[in-house]
């Protein structure tokens, strides 16, 4: 375990919490970071898709406080009643509730759990939609790698994800891109507060 007591923010998080998975994800991405995949370590002759850990069954609720917490008050993001009598005829979800998704689907544990690496930064990333989640859908995750290189004395890792429905209609393509700490030392003295000169 890399982290000491956790930080007061984790629980004053807690009441912005308003759907039931909210309520379930943890906030505390520093308690299993000994056993997220490392930069340094990942074996790219490891090429086959796997499936990622959770499923996500969406709610109303799910789409709705997303957009919410992107401080979007789009009607047809956030209004059940007037998404139903729009030409829609349903809740739009917002263009980036897929990051929601992903972390929910890949989980601690499995291939592509570096997401939630403590150091991680964000270069940008490549999502595809072939067509829009929908509120009842049960969705399911397919990842595999797809790059891993260092430029200008940063670290990149890609991997490909792909978001699947209850019935194998595949929902959208995301090229996952971050900025990672190289190795396993690297994440535990960020954890404790060591900053390089490049951070």
């Amino acid at each position: 375990m890399f982290h000491g007591d956790l930080p007061a923010y984790h629980s004053e998080l807690a009441k912005y919490f308003k759907t039931e998975k909210q309520h379930e994800f943890s906030t505390d991405f520093f308690a299993d970071a000994e056993i997220y995949e490392v930069w340094d370590e990942i074996d790219f002759a490891e090429q086959d898709e796997v499936a990622c850990e959770n499923t996500f069954t969406i709610k109303p609720e799910d789409m709705k406080y997303y957009a919410e917490g992107c401080l979007d008050n789009n009607p047809f993001m956030v209004d059940e009643e007037f998404a139903e009598r729009s030409s829609y005829g349903e809740l739009v979800p917002h263009p980036i509730f897929v990051t929601a998704l992903a972390f929910w689907c890949i989980g601690k544990k499995g291939r592509g759990n570096w997401i939630r690496t403590p150091g991680a930064r964000n270069p940008g990333q490549e999502i595809t939609v072939y067509e829009n989640f929908r509120a009842g859908e049960t969705i399911h995750a397919k990842i595999k790698p797809y790059d891993r290189y260092e430029k200008r004395g940063k670290y990149y890792l890609k991997y490909s994800l792909n978001f699947y429905n209850e019935n194998d209609v595949l929902k959208t393509n995301w090229i996952l891109t971050l900025i990672l700490p190289r190795t396993r030392d690297d994440i535990r003295n960020f954890i404790r507060g060591v900053r390089g000169v490049n951070d």
